[in-house]
């Protein structure tokens, strides 16, 4: 955006008059100022000069010398100037001037003898002064023309950059840096932040009489098809003369910021523009063809915009037709049908405050980015609307030959209804966290438009949209004051390592050692992820403002992420992926836990002694028996919806269930792409930690041998081998230890049968046993049970 210094000067007395200064301070509090453009300063050491003599160089064909009026006296040139004249005002640089050579680069222009003829300066051309764009080159003033100011004797000796009105000092502001103030993007707003900042004071303000609205409606009626479309709308017919011609001053400002004049009445929309931040449009009346309406664009909607091209319209962009069609993409760019012409004499103006969604739905879906929708797109306060429309009457009933009201306003929606919000001097002092006097924090908020009350401060009108809390109003004191006048405070806090749970790294690193991986994914996860494995999503806690739906949920298990992982990566094993992870659980009823996920995933098909549950309770049950913690195991009271019914355990810690163990049922490992078998061990280490952990005992070494014998029966699926060892390890007193040695099924056996073998173990703490005399012990038992030895 960029802001005249000049400009300013009419609604602000300037108290700093450097331009860098100024730039700095609003750098600093308002927004980045990105370059500093003092128009003219490529014409320091140029002035307006007058030819009072003029003659052929003697030595050159193509060469004139002349003697040339300026503020320095008479000085004698020599100028290749095909234009030249007797009493022409020229653009004259003396000695010491930098000007641009035909190569473009500059050079220090010096005292010279051209041809036998001394050269005091040089008359320049626009290229050398670097102002071809306001003084072009023209084919009737010849192959090397020079730049003509006229004739007469006004100006001459001025400096040229005061002659040409070239004295003023353009800020460029970078647009980011503001994107959330709309009421900056205008000089009216700039001018404020530089009063408040105490670079300038107001200027008394000129009162200006309220334009009068004749009771005449107009030729046709402006229908709002979309409410939320155009929350502010202002508009009146006008008629006029002539176009007229735009005032020099007006001209001027308007091409110092990059805008091309055109005409009076546009010069007029554009200028308020820049003035007040909002796009104004003027069209001709007469081309309107029955009811105006507002709407909102649908797919494939068409318009021929002023630069003349045929645009195709998204859904959704801000259009007005009549029954015609579409003449305004409202407020990107007007269309060329209704644009005010040489041959207008009847105009209709209107002033909105546009929904800035609808605006970048237009921006985005024609790839058309004009300053008006810049600005539109940041969101117009409702009462900038309102200012800039009795602006532009007043420029036109002012400049405008012949111009006139002639129809009543038409008018919706309302300036606003700006909140008081509470706040007080002592918040800013907290929010800030440096000591603000009282009287500071009021004078800053007044100078920035607000109403300061008793415990309350109100926003102006131009700020309701930005302005929310009183976090904003110590934003505005503190940026206003000067962030660095707020002295440097670094946060004082306790620097401690965490407290680690030993037992916790324990358990990784036994489970690496086992030949695990362990795994650290996401503990987001989605509906359809939970669903897989049988789990609800009505149980999670729901992820607000999340990326989308796959990690719309806290995870409620670790089991989830697991399977996932493994359906992902079991092609790249032999045989099984044998993985875990370490994470928190969440559950809207039980809370949050830390939870230990183990999964062994097969690929083979494996004998029954071998399969992952009992490799998985085997694990666990060595992992947790070495670690001080006395585990019991017992069949899972209820069956979690991924577990197979029949092979579910639970492991106990001093009678508290502190986890799982069981195989996937096989609908699970299928919804994963799980070719073999699968289980799962599923702890609550949150628990479990809570538990105090027991010391290890370690026994004596016997003093006395042992002998070992194995025993094989057939069970069928209703005996449970839990019970067969029981009975076995109650039979005799000698035995020391019964483990399970193998586990088979087959087809040799009965349907549902399997052969369990244990090895029992005998041993006598007082003497050496004999293999006769354990022998007899070992056949008891068998005989007992009805087993094979």
């Amino acid at each position: 955006m960029k802001v005249s210094l000049e400009w300013l000067a009419d609604f602000v007395t300037w108290k700093e008059k450097d331009p860098h200064v100024i730039a700095e301070r609003l750098t600093a509090s308002t927004g980045e100022v990105e370059e500093i453009d003092a128009q003219g300063a490529q014409l320091k050491g140029c002035c307006v000069g007058k030819v009072l003599s003029l003659a052929k160089h003697p030595n050159a064909d193509r060469l004139s010398v002349c003697d040339v009026q300026t503020d320095q006296g008479k000085k004698h040139v020599v100028c290749g100037g095909t234009n030249l004249r007797l009493g022409m005002h020229v653009a004259f640089a003396h000695v010491g001037t930098v000007v641009a050579g035909p190569d473009g680069k500059s050079f220090l222009l010096q005292k010279a003898k051209i041809r036998g003829e001394d050269s005091d300066g040089m008359i320049c051309s626009s290229p050398e002064l670097k102002l071809t764009d306001r003084f072009p080159m023209k084919p009737e003033q010849g192959s090397r023309p020079v730049i003509d100011l006229g004739d007469g004797n006004d100006g001459v000796g001025r400096p040229l950059a005061e002659y040409l009105g070239l004295n003023d000092v353009i800020f460029h502001i970078d647009n980011h840096a503001i994107t959330n103030r709309p009421d900056l993007f205008s000089h009216v707003g700039v001018a404020r932040e530089c009063v408040t900042l105490g670079l300038a004071t107001w200027k008394k303000a000129i009162p200006s009489k309220s334009p009068v609205f004749p009771k005449i409606s107009l030729p046709f009626d402006i229908v709002l098809e979309q409410k939320s479309l155009l929350p502010r709308y202002l508009g009146c017919g006008i008629t006029i003369g002539a176009p007229g011609e735009t005032p020099p001053w007006m001209k001027r400002r308007l091409e110092s910021l990059g805008s091309r004049s055109l005409s009076l009445p546009i010069d007029i929309t554009n200028y308020v523009m820049m003035e007040y931040g909002v796009p104004l449009h003027s069209f001709d009346a007469d081309d309107l063809a029955g009811d105006v309406h507002v709407r909102s664009s649908t797919e494939g909607d068409t318009i021929t915009t002023l630069d003349e091209v045929k645009r195709t319209l998204p859904a959704g962009a801000i259009v007005i037709h009549d029954d015609r069609g579409i003449f305004d993409l409202l407020p990107i760019m007007g269309g060329l049908r209704s644009s005010t012409k040489p041959t207008t004499r009847h105009i209709y103006l209107q002033s909105v405050s546009a929904d800035p969604v609808a605006v970048r739905t237009g921006i985005i879906g024609t790839g058309l980015r004009t300053e008006a929708a810049t600005i539109s797109e940041k969101g117009i306060p409702p009462i900038r609307a309102k200012e800039a429309f009795f602006r532009a009457l007043e420029l036109f009933l002012t400049l405008v030959p012949g111009a006139a009201i002639t129809s009543k306003l038409v008018s919706w929606g309302t300036d606003g209804a700006p909140k008081p919000i509470k706040f007080s001097a002592k918040q800013a002092e907290r929010i800030l966290g440096t000591t603000i006097p009282e009287k500071t924090t009021k004078k800053i908020l007044i100078d920035l438009g607000f109403k300061v009350g008793r415990g309350t401060v109100t926003p102006p009108l131009w700020r309701i949209k930005d302005i929310a809390g009183p976090h904003d109003l110590a934003e505005e004191i503190g940026r206003i004051m000067g962030y660095d006048r707020i002295t440097p405070a670094l946060p004082v806090a306790s620097v401690r390592l965490p407290p680690r749970e030993r037992r916790v790294h324990q358990l990784r690193d036994s489970l690496k050692e086992q030949g695990f991986t362990e795994v650290v994914p996401l503990s987001l996860v989605g509906p359809d992820l939970l669903a897989k494995c049988g789990l609800q999503a009505s149980e999670a806690c729901q992820v607000e403002n999340a990326l989308g739906e796959e990690l719309s949920l806290l995870q409620t298990s670790t089991l989830p992420r697991l399977l996932e992982h493994a359906s992902q990566n079991l092609l790249q094993v032999s045989d099984a992926v044998r993985t875990f992870t370490c994470a928190h659980v969440f559950n809207r009823r039980e809370g949050e836990w830390l939870e230990c996920g183990i999964l062994i995933a097969e690929r083979r098909a494996l004998p029954l002694s071998a399969t992952p549950f009992l490799a998985m309770k085997q694990l666990v049950g060595d992992q947790l028996t070495g670690s001080g913690v006395t585990l019991e195991l017992r069949e899972a009271a209820t069956t979690p919806p991924f577990a197979h019914p029949g092979r579910s355990a639970e492991f106990l810690v001093e009678g508290k269930v502190v986890g799982l163990v069981c195989e996937l049922k096989p609908a699970v490992c299928s919804a994963f792409d799980l070719p073999g078998r699968a289980a799962v061990v599923l702890l609550d280490l949150t628990q479990m930690l809570a538990l105090p952990s027991q010391p290890v005992i370690f026994s004596p070494i016997p003093q006395y041998p042992s002998i070992s014998y194995d025993l094989t029966v057939t069970l069928d699926a209703s005996q449970k081998s839990a019970d067969f060892i029981t009975k076995v390890r109650k039979s005799s007193p000698l035995l020391a230890d019964v483990s399970v040695i193998d586990l088979f099924e087959g087809k040799q056996l009965p349907k549902g049968a399997y052969n369990l073998t244990v090895r029992c173990t005998y041993r006598a703490s007082d003497r050496t046993l004999t293999e006769e005399e354990v022998k007899r012990e070992h056949e008891k038992i068998g005989l007992g049970i009805g087993g094979r030895a």
